[in-house]
């Protein structure tokens, strides 16, 4: 299946995400999507774009794209969001959108002013696994609980993603999971957010693994994420009768059917589901919101979440290993 909607997209940065997942989802299955892509570093070969640039500014001057997809290094995104948004562009970036509170708001309000999208690309929600598991609790209502472990092993000792000062870390890499979950799950404005977490930083003063303990008053949510294990990535939602288990829930695979299992009554079954595409999802959800011209949504997800992570941040919480 392809959509049909003509769009040019400028990828700023040929990270590791653009070549497994975004570009194999605009060349399969958007057939009047164009792209071009911008790497200081990377070899230059041809994937379908209609054009190579070697320098960030020159790309915003020259590309003539209706979309920025931001994906370098964390400490990067804002600076280059707010370049691109001041330019006009539509503005969609990786994960965190921003180093702190203070950047979104800054960004969201150029964002207003040039009234232009603005969308951080947290995209696990996208996937209908999500729906499913909502589906069989009935109704967000009947939720009383929602816990989550993202794990991975540590990265390779020279990769960004250990240096602070690249915004590396566990809290800026899986931070806004966190705060989406609460989000979709038990809060979507944070009114009356409470917050506990503590993180765990190594001797180079990059944290690598994080705990919280959120709560809007009714309903509760606890998640432990780490750059430091064994692999696990579920989510499990619970109400006073059943429990959801949703698995592979952060990063669902494209290419494989995936299965909910269900606990009710000390009797267990697994659901199988369909396979699905979150960044196709996402992309689809991206452009009803080009074509009807409201992104208020989308910039109070942004900084909600971007609050969320603010909290999590917080130095008094900060155990040395």
């Amino acid at each position: 299946m392809h959509y049909k909607y003509k769009m040019k997209i400028l990828l700023l940065g040929y990270s590791d995400l653009c070549k497994r997942k975004i570009i194999p989802m605009l060349t399969k299955k958007f057939s009047k999507v164009k792209f071009c892509i911008c790497s200081k570093t990377q070899k230059k070969i041809y994937i379908g774009e209609y054009e190579w640039y070697r320098n960030y500014e020159s790309a915003l001057k020259n590309s003539n794209a209706d979309i920025v997809y931001i994906s370098l290094r964390n400490s990067d995104h804002y600076y280059w969001a707010k370049k691109s948004l001041e330019k006009k562009y539509h503005v969609i970036i990786d994960k965190p959108a921003s180093l702190n509170f203070k950047q979104a708001k800054i960004l969201i309000k150029i964002a207003k002013r040039k009234k232009r999208l603005l969308s951080e690309a947290v995209v696990f929600n996208h996937h209908h696994q999500i729906d499913k598991a909502i589906e069989e609790i009935k109704t967000l209502r009947s939720l009383i609980h929602v816990e989550a472990r993202f794990i991975i092993p540590g990265f390779s000792k020279n990769n960004w993603h250990n240096f602070k000062k690249y915004g590396g870390g566990c809290l800026m890499d899986m931070g806004s999971y966190a705060a989406a979950l609460f989000r979709v799950f038990v809060d979507k404005n944070n009114k009356k957010l409470t917050l506990f977490s503590s993180c765990k930083e190594n001797k180079y003063g990059t944290n690598v693994s994080f705990n919280v303990e959120a709560t809007n008053g009714k309903k509760t949510f606890s998640g432990y994420f780490g750059h430091n294990g064994e692999y696990e990535n579920n989510i499990t939602l619970f109400t006073k009768q059943k429990s959801v288990k949703i698995n592979r829930a952060f990063s669902p695979p494209n290419d494989i059917s995936l299965t909910l299992e269900i606990n009710k009554g000390n009797i267990s079954k697994k659901i199988k589901l369909k396979k699905d595409d979150t960044f196709f999802n996402y992309f689809k959800k991206v452009i009803i919101l080009l074509k009807n011209k409201k992104f208020e949504t989308s910039y109070q997800d942004l900084l909600t979440d971007s609050f969320f992570r603010e909290k999590l941040c917080l130095k008094k919480n900060i155990i040395k290993i």
